[in-house]
């Protein structure tokens, strides 16, 4: 019986220090199977993500991280899904603004590139490396915008504002945040005419790392994996609810920008307490979380003022404006 029982715990470690890299890895090579198969880009990322997701979901029921973050018993999973079907939508419309933009500025038919200079003589593992430094450049410099900026901080509220973390929370995004990717973060690889495969190939990535690192799976990960991409570790103590946390660990995909600008932050020992947002005022349906950045003045004073009417009644001084 006790050599059974150690048996078991050493196939559940094994699991726990494997299934991050592994699945990871299974997800880009399907990705690349299915390019190499002649599978459409998008149909092709699509049925990897899908099945990828699907493969998540069962993990946290099976050896999950935390049983507080259960999905199971999340009644936000619905939006969750309905958040991310829309950001494809998102995306659409930010690649036509970003093509009108062009077209305007340039005053001609954009054929994919303004200025030539991508180096597509070398190989296609050192362009999309290259690729990689320029997006994780982007995308810290507009995430850190939308925890700094109190004009943007209503476009990524949605994100943060979940009690929990789970691999549905991955797509867990207003669409504008979708819009704004693809219009402004990937707009130096038209521009410079990095070529389709080499967006298809960022899309993938951020596919892959963001369904892992809010998963709810209990893993292993080296201490030296936290410092150089984005893990669960880094990644669950952004979403922190603890304040002095909110700046910190902002890139996609690896953290070397975190570590030249000072944002990033290692996980206590002890863990996370919590996660979320100290002042929630995110409505609970999916249609006015739709709304929310184009309400959000009124939704900050009604939330306010319940709060203030509730405390007033319990006789619990009032949040300071």
């Amino acid at each position: 019986m006790l050599v059974q029982l150690n048996f078991k715990q050493t196939i559940r470690r094994l699991l726990e220090y494997t299934v991050y890299p592994v699945l990871l890895i299974a997800f880009l090579g399907s990705f690349a199977s299915a390019l190499d198969a002649g599978v459409a880009p998008g149909i092709a990322l699509l049925s990897v993500t899908i099945v990828h997701m699907t493969i998540i979901a069962v993990l946290e029921i099976v050896m999950p991280a935390r049983l507080d973050w259960s999905w199971l018993k999340d009644r936000q999973v619905f939006n969750d899904i309905v958040h991310g079907i829309l950001l494809d939508f998102g995306g659409q419309i930010g690649k036509t603004i970003l093509t009108i933009l062009l077209v305007t500025l340039f005053t001609s038919s954009v054929q994919g590139t303004v200025w030539a200079i991508w180096p597509t003589t070398w190989p296609f593992v050192l362009q999309l490396a290259l690729a990689i430094v320029i997006y994780d450049f982007g995308d810290y410099w507009k995430h850190r915008a939308y925890h700094q900026w109190k004009w943007a901080w209503p476009i990524h509220v949605l994100h943060h504002n979940p009690p929990l973390m789970h691999v549905f929370k991955g797509g867990r995004l207003h669409f504008i945040e979708s819009v704004l990717r693809a219009g402004l973060v990937s707009a130096p690889f038209v521009i410079f005419g990095a070529g389709a495969e080499i967006v298809w190939w960022i899309a993938a990535i951020g596919n892959g790392l963001g369904g892992q690192n809010h998963w709810n799976v209990k893993t292993r990960i080296p201490a030296w994996l936290d410092a150089v991409l984005v893990t669960p570790n880094t990644h669950w103590l952004h979403h922190a609810k603890a304040d002095q946390y909110r700046l910190c660990n902002l890139s996609p995909i690896t953290l070397w920008n975190d570590h030249l600008f000072g944002t990033f932050y290692r996980q206590p020992k002890e863990g996370i307490a919590d996660v979320g947002v100290s002042f929630d005022p995110v409505p609970r349906n999916v249609f006015s979380q739709i709304l929310t950045p184009f309400i959000w003045p009124w939704l900050v004073r009604n939330s306010r003022t319940m709060k203030s009417s509730s405390e007033g009644e319990t006789g619990v001084g009032r949040e300071p404006a």
